[in-house]
């Protein structure tokens, strides 16, 4: 299994970043790779998807784990068998929040390369998140 972890830290509250991930579209607007996510059904374990990014066709994906304002994980299966894993992170140490993301990827597909073109975008990624649930929270 290939693997990648990257934090940032948030001054907002880890209700202020749920919040951003709870709402699929609010996605664009703090990960630049998403063209559009949907979700058949409300922000739960079990719920399928369909994630849409700008260089590739769009892709199915599954939220396995949903721990409210804690964590929760998607899975996509690409058509190699290859297992794409993301796993996101919030913890709230001295006021703020730390967001970590986390890629696993099993199969096929799953050496430095391949790694290293899914991980890329995820320091900008992050560092957008928390500006935009940074900016959410004090407009609230």
């Amino acid at each position: 299994m290939w693997t990648y972890e990257y934090s940032v830290t948030a001054s907002c509250t880890p209700q202020d970043v749920w919040a951003c991930y709870a709402d699929p579209s609010v996605w664009p607007e703090w990960d630049a790779e998403i063209k559009e996510l949907t979700l058949e059904g409300p922000f739960a374990a079990g719920v399928a998807g369909t994630m849409s990014l700008h260089h590739l066709p769009p892709m199915a994906l599954t939220v396995t784990v949903v721990l409210p304002h804690a964590e929760f994980r998607t899975e996509t299966r690409m058509p190699d068998g290859t297992l794409i894993r993301f796993v996101y992170l919030l913890a709230a140490p001295d006021g703020g929040t730390r967001i970590t993301h986390r890629v696993e990827i099993e199969g096929p597909a799953a050496g430095t390369e391949f790694g290293d073109s899914v991980a890329a975008p995820v320091p900008d990624t992050l560092r957008k998140l928390a500006r935009v649930a940074d900016a959410r929270a004090r407009r609230a």
